[in-house]
């Protein structure tokens, strides 16, 4: 392997040949994801590219696949896939957030 070294820090610099291109199945998986989310979009492999660009895509992959966004009926304000890309907009789903009481269990009187 050809790795590149930082002079000043000693860290391999990651560069476009030495990212692992995806598999097959991640392949398919990215697009499964982008034929059911329901925004504009651009060609697969510009968007797949788009996608890899982040650092923790393949932890997000399987989410985002899985993923049943739901938009109400107003199509016009669904961001285009690349927008949900760039701005990391499945952090934001509802369906991701853990459900927290931010008053703590004493506030809680639906379980008294």
């Amino acid at each position: 392997m050809n790795d590149t070294i930082c002079p000043c820090c000693s860290q391999i610099i990651v560069t476009r040949a030495t990212k692992k291109a995806p598999t097959e199945k991640e392949i398919l998986m990215f697009e499964t994801f982008r034929f059911n989310y329901k925004g504009k979009k651009r060609g697969m492999n510009t968007e797949l590219d788009n996608f890899i660009k982040h650092k923790d895509w393949r932890q997000v992959l399987p989410k985002l696949e899985r993923m049943d966004i739901k938009w109400g009926c107003e199509t016009k304000f669904i961001p285009h896939l690349a927008t949900f890309i760039n701005q990391r907009r499945w952090e934001m789903v509802e369906d991701v957030k853990p459900t927290v009481n931010p008053y703590g269990e004493q506030h809680n009187w639906s379980t008294k």
